[in-house]
């Protein structure tokens, strides 16, 4: 049986000074329905403790700074002060003077606030593989939320921790007992992961057609060896290609200077035809100056004015002023215009030699460039012949003996893993067993610690299912034919049907939920193995939680029209 808890007070820091209710009575009424202020005080006392699913009003949250309840338990007197913004608890015996300071979000290895206040209430705060009893799991069996009235089964707790915390706390299970069968559990769920990776790697190896260790070291052994032959083919082709290709070099670098000389040749052959534009010049200028001595050179027989011959002196009209008289230099002159006419000629005939020569360069130094860039054609070709039939056939060997030892490599990879895969079967089969005996062994310290903890459990959830109906039957005798408690689940049925089966019907459900609540407080107070302060606080259920008139009914029936602790 549970120790002694009793809320006795609480109080509320609002602008920096305590303020709150008496809670000291064996029986206090709130007002039903929506808007009371039952949730408002019940979450905040349970909020004080270091429960973590209530949610506070905005009124608290928004208005206070912290919360502190007073309650009493075998131990004395204490208080539980809870910091809102450090979500701290500090709680004090006033008797003893012991205090303690806990967080109520722990971080790891941390105790929490909710599993100092649990063991005041004499219930063991259990962490096993199959679930947890926290402060958070035995709120829902001691306060009826409204919120949670009509739509959870126990709140917004896991099964497998809402299961385990009422095994428990109906004593149905004790401490080492709950632990063995989590563990058994445990035990047989790691067996049968371990049996079902046997079987996975089993039916992975049955793709390949189930090999032996032999064949599979034979396979090794065969693509190891095609891996070293297409390595040592590898290094022979490198070798041929690299002796190649120096004398490609060689034939690269002789056509790179056959391209260098064809620019050379172009430079020279630019070079000439330049000189030739000029040559071509001078002798035209030569040959105008030779045409204007041969002009010069001829005798004149035309006055250069008049335009008549000068022979005849004859006609009518004025004298030529030009011609009228004999002109004696004329010898001289006609000497000295030949003379000139005479080097005219040689100017010419030495620009025309002059130029035949520049040509014949020319036509030489082109002749010379086409040589040249015959020549480099010559080499290019030859090297590109060299690459395409030594070096080219070489390159591509050299490409497929790559793709074959990469080939290799990979076959060799996957016999390697499917030779591993042998060893992790074998590994996985020793586990797999190891794994099922230790289930077995888990299920046996079970079995021998459950004794006789299956009629004991019948016998509990007979007891629970009696004061369950003498709870919910007469809260609505017309509806209600059999109320009883399932001794595998300890969950309520009513009319063989369970809460999810009568979700359609909210008041129901209301009543179900209510009747649980008083159920385990009666069983606190007579049932001596039931681990549960013998305490409840009720928020009143709604309004049939939309279950129209009759929900309304059903919820404001005999013994529902408040709500107590």
């Amino acid at each position: 049986m549970a120790g002694k808890f009793a809320f006795l007070k609480e109080e509320f820091l609002i602008d920096g000074k305590w303020g709150g209710i008496d809670l000291d009575a064996s029986m206090r009424h709130l007002q039903a329905g929506i808007g009371s202020g039952g949730s408002t005080i019940s979450e905040a006392a349970f909020a004080a403790l270091g429960a973590t699913s209530v949610i506070l009003t905005p009124v608290i949250a928004e208005q206070c700074d912290a919360i502190r309840v007073e309650f009493e338990t075998e131990e004395g007197l204490w208080t539980a002060t809870l910091e809102l913004a450090a979500q701290q608890v500090a709680f004090l015996n006033k008797s003893t003077g012991e205090v303690e300071e806990l967080p109520v979000r722990p971080e790891a290895g941390e105790r929490a606030a909710g599993c100092f206040s649990l063991a005041r209430m004499g219930i063991p705060a259990m962490e096993t593989p199959r679930g947890n009893v926290t402060i958070d799991t035995v709120l829902v069996l001691v306060y009826l939320q409204q919120h949670h009235a009509g739509r959870d089964t126990f709140g917004s707790v896991s099964v497998a921790d809402m299961n385990l915390t009422l095994e428990v706390c109906f004593g149905v299970l004790s401490e080492e007992t709950a632990r063995l069968k989590a563990q058994a559990r445990a035990a047989r769920s790691r067996a049968t992961r371990d049996a079902t990776a046997v079987r996975k790697a089993v039916e992975q190896r049955q793709k390949y057609g189930l090999p032996t260790s032999f064949d599979l070291d034979m396979e090794q052994e065969r693509y190891a060896k095609a891996v070293d032959e297409h390595a040592a083919e590898l290094l022979r082709l490198a070798q041929e290609i690299e002796q190649h290709q120096g004398v490609l070099t060689g034939r690269d670098a002789e056509a790179a200077r056959g391209l260098q000389a064809v620019s050379s040749a172009a430079t020279a052959a630019d070079r000439a035809h330049q000189a030739l534009a000029s040559m071509y010049e001078r002798r035209g200028l030569a040959r105008q100056r030779l045409a204007a001595a041969e002009e010069a050179a001829r005798p004149r027989t035309h006055c250069p004015e008049c335009a008549q011959s000068l022979e005849a002196r004859s006609g009518e009209g004025p004298l030529c002023p030009v011609c009228r008289q004999p002109d004696p230099g004329l010898p001289t002159r006609q000497a000295q215009r030949a003379q000139e006419q005479a080097r005219a000629g040689e100017a010419a005939l030495a620009a025309d030699a002059e130029l035949r020569d520049a040509q014949r360069i020319a036509h030489k130094v082109v002749d010379a460039r086409r040589k040249t860039e015959q020549d480099a054609q010559r080499l290019a070709g030859r090297a590109a012949a060299y690459r395409a039939q030594e070096i080219a056939p070489r390159e591509a060997a050299r490409a497929r003996a790559r793709a074959a030892e990469s080939d290799a490599r990979a076959r060799l990879e996957a016999v390697k893993a499917r030779r591993q895969e042998l060893a992790q079967i074998a590994e996985l089969e020793k586990n797999a067993a190891a794994s099922s005996l230790r289930a077995d062994d888990a299920e046996k310290a079970w079995t021998a610690a459950e004794g006789d903890a299956q009629e004991h459990r019948q016998q509990t959830a007979k007891q629970l299912s009696q004061i369950f109906a003498d709870i919910a039957i007469p809260m609505a005798p017309d509806k209600i034919r059999n109320a009883v408690i399932d001794p595998k689940t300890l969950a309520p049925k009513i009319n063989n049907r369970s809460l999810k089966q009568l979700a359609r019907s909210a008041g129901l459900v209301s009543i179900a939920h209510t009747a649980y609540h008083l159920m385990a407080l009666e069983a606190a107070r007579s049932m001596p193995l039931v681990l549960l302060p013998r305490c409840q606080w009720l928020d009143a259920p709604l309004d049939g939680l939309g279950g129209g008139p009759e929900g309304e009914r059903l919820a404001n029936g005999p013994g529902l029209g408040r709500g107590g602790w």
